[in-house]
């Protein structure tokens, strides 16, 4: 599957060029270590405004197909209320396509 581009609201396009498999990092709560076998899939998505670019990372589990909360935007956590919505819009964008895909939405991209 090759990498593919997303309409987004406020006249921005998102270029999808990257799509990896991994697990989940190690939960620590005080002297706990928990380790997570589950299974995501990580998005990187190019945003390009009229000014701007940006690069958000979006996460889904791959078993049930749900998108994680939050997104990283330039590697730091989306804060602002209108990433959020950016990030909404991506991970709605990417449904959509990957859904008139069908079974070769599901292979990585390169």
């Amino acid at each position: 599957m090759q990498p593919f581009n997303i309409s987004l609201p406020s006249k921005k396009l998102g270029h999808v060029i990257n799509k990896r498999v991994g697990i989940r990092r190690p939960f620590k709560f005080l002297f706990f270590k928990y380790k997570n076998k589950e299974r995501i899939i990580a998005y990187t998505v190019i945003v390009e405004g009229l000014s701007d670019k940006n690069e958000f990372l979006v996460f889904k589990t791959k078993r049930k197909g749900e998108w994680l909360k939050g997104a990283r935007k330039n590697g730091e956590s989306v804060s602002a209320e209108s990433e959020r919505d950016i990030s909404r819009a991506i991970k709605k964008a990417i449904d959509e396509f990957e859904k008139n895909q069908g079974e070769k939405a599901y292979q990585e991209l390169f």
